[in-house]
């Protein structure tokens, strides 16, 4: 079976605008990290989902409950997982010229996986399932994400149909 990367992520139609350029700006601040399932983490202002045109958007459809900046230490692998805390979400890479790679994956056998791979564009926004086993390669120096989450965990399949209007659904 292949894996599908409509079933794994999808972009939203809108791209970012100041709060790219704002987190771009803030990576090269010291922060206030602290420790969230792994990652390092920083909350972000709720006040971008008015500021932010795809956050409103999104907003509107599906009520966004708060917003992070994730860091993935230097040439480190977040191993395979499936999220116990989140069923979807949103994220954005904000250093798109490092060298990462975010993996989605199914068992074939003992010994396979059949992958895909998010190859994040730049100033673009992923609906994510978290609920489809993947992981992190970081081959670079830190690796910065935006996330949010939903007021109310939402599964992949219906936080895309609520979306669907804002959603890249051709192949992309």
């Amino acid at each position: 079976m292949i894996l599908e990367r409509s079933n794994c992520f999808v972009p939203l139609a809108t791209k970012a605008q100041d709060l790219f350029d704002y987190l771009t700006f803030l990576i090269k601040e010291p922060l206030p990290w602290q420790k969230h399932f792994g990652f390092d983490a920083v909350e972000i202002n709720n006040s971008w989902i008015d500021k932010e045109p795809a956050l409103h958007q999104v907003h509107q459809h599906l009520p966004i409950q708060r917003l992070g900046l994730l860091r993935v230490l230097p040439f480190s692998f977040y191993d395979w997982h499936v999220d116990q805390h989140r069923l979807s979400c949103i994220n954005m890479l904000i250093n798109v010229s490092h060298h990462s790679h975010c993996l989605f994956a199914e068992q074939l056998d003992p010994h396979t996986k059949d992958v895909c791979e998010l190859r994040y564009s730049p100033r673009t926004y992923y609906l994510f399932n978290n609920q489809v086993t993947h992981a992190v390669l970081n081959a670079g120096g830190p690796r910065y994400m935006f996330s949010l989450y939903f007021e109310t965990e939402t599964k992949y399949e219906d936080a895309k149909d609520c979306l669907k209007d804002l959603l890249i659904t051709d192949e992309f």
